[in-house]
Order: structure tokens, then C-alpha cells, then sequence
């Protein structure tokens, strides 16, 4: 059972429930052992817990979870522990990732869309994250601004690395990096709010969703492109650009 003030694996306290949705609901919680402040996310799975299926794709789950806390960039969010309870009827793991204060994009993006430069520098991020995941053979698949955290110092950091998939697991259905990249695409799409965008971004975004995969860019061309928009945004590790919202490119 899911509750304020329960303590996971015997070190997570969970505090606040800080999002719920499909694939499970995540919670602000303090590290016992650490005394910091963590996420905890608890993955939702259709089904009952006895059937056969559901146990596997539980494991699966797990066996997810702990391959992507392989995935270490500045830009991807850092996965610190999963926890199975030895108590739990589910079998379902808990997944323990750093906490990042902050609002995502898709809040950012309620209140009116942003620049080009700014779009191309959050892109960036989020495709550096990304080419870190596939280097160790991690899928996201849910590339979205509800899934990008804008945090101190205005980093930008993806998140629901946790429920990524492993190639060659049968859960993949022939979803790759290209997938991922196309997401981008839509993501970038999302934030300059532009269903048919113009401007410096659009013929990226364009080419990002076409339907023939090979006129697609690759992730090097993707990352050349987005360095020439976001120009002055694109900051030194010492000094951050801050979000700036605009009209539509």
C-alpha cells in the first residue's frame, strides 16, 4: 500500500505524492540512510499480480530499471536504487531516482511557448541524454515535456529513465533510437508552438517527422542543427542561459 510517511526498503520515506498517472505514480520522499531528498516511482502494470504475465512483466520492470541507471549524463536523471520488497504481493520494484526541484515542460509550455534559441538548447540537452542512453543500448520511449524537468541553475533533465526499454526485450515492438529521435522531434514541435513550423527549427523539425526513415536526420546532424539555433542560449557549463518564453517561430 502506497502511503504518506511509509518507509521503502527499510531507507525511502515516502512524503508527497507528487504525480500519478498510467505507468505509475511517483512520490517526493527523504533517504534515510543518505538524508537527502529522493523520487520514488512506483510503475502501475495492468492486470492481477497472481497471473503469469503480470510476474513477468513485473521482472521486466526490474531488470529495466537496473539497466538504465547504466545511462550517466548531466542530462538524463540519475537512477540510484530499485527496491523489490520481500513483502510485496506484486512483485512490482520501486525505482529511486535523484530529486530534481523544478517544473517540467510541459508547465513551462502552459503558459505560451518558447523561443527557438531556448527550444534548440533544452533539445540539446535532451539529445545528449538520449545518444548516453543508446551508447548502453537504452530505448526512452516517452520523450515528452512532462517527462523533461527544468531544474536549478536551468538544467534541463529527462526523466523516466526507469521504465525505458532494453533492445531485444520482447516489451520493444521494434521501437530504437530513431523512435526516440522523432519524439524529439515532436517535442521540439510541442515547444515552439507551431503545428507547421517555420523559422530557424522547422525544416529540423520537419525532416525529424517524415515518414521515410532514411531522409531522417541522424543524431549528428540533429545536434549540429540545434547548436546554430540555440547559438548564445547553448551556455558554458559555468553559466547557464535562463528559459525565456516568446511568441511562436
Amino acid at each position: 500500500m502506497e502511503s504518506e510517511g511509509r518507509l521503502v526498503g527499510e531507507r525511502y520515506r515516502l512524503l508527497r505524492r507528487v504525480g500519478s498517472g498510467a505507468s505509475g505514480t511517483v512520490w517526493r520522499a527523504f533517504d534515510e540512510h543518505a538524508a537527502h531528498e529522493v523520487a520514488v516511482k512506483r510503475p502501475r502494470l495492468p492486470g492481477e499480480p497472481a497471473d503469469e504475465a503480470y510476474r513477468r512483466a513485473a521482472h521486466r520492470l526490474y531488470r529495466e530499471a537496473r539497466a538504465a541507471a547504466r545511462v550517466d549524463h548531466p542530462a538524463a536523471v540519475r537512477i540510484q536504487d530499485v527496491v523489490v520488497e520481500e513483502a510485496g504481493l506484486d512483485g512490482l520494484p520501486w525505482i529511486v531516482m535523484e530529486w530534481v526541484p523544478g517544473e517540467s515542460l510541459h508547465e513551462v509550455l502552459r503558459r505560451g511557448p518558447v523561443a527557438a534559441p531556448e527550444a534548440a538548447r533544452v533539445g540539446l540537452a535532451v539529445l545528449g541524454a538520449l545518444r548516453a542512453a543508446h551508447a548502453v543500448g537504452i530505448v526512452h520511449r516517452a520523450v515528452r515535456p512532462a517527462k523533461v524537468l527544468l531544474g536549478p541553475r536551468d538544467r534541463v533533465v529527462l526523466t523516466d529513465f526507469g521504465t525505458a526499454r532494453v533492445p531485444g526485450e520482447d516489451s520493444l515492438r521494434g521501437a530504437g533510437p530513431a523512435a526516440d529521435l522523432r519524439s524529439l522531434g515532436d517535442l521540439l514541435r510541442t515547444a515552439v508552438g507551431d503545428r507547421s513550423p517555420g523559422g530557424p527549427l522547422g525544416p529540423l523539425i520537419e525532416r525529424l517527422g517524415d515518414e521515410d526513415a532514411t531522409r531522417r536526420p541522424d543524431a549528428e546532424e540533429v545536434e549540429r542543427h540545434l547548436r546554430t539555433v540555440a547559438g548564445a542560449s547553448w551556455p558554458a557549463p559555468d553559466r547557464p542561459a535562463a528559459i525565456r518564453t516568446g511568441p511562436s517561430v
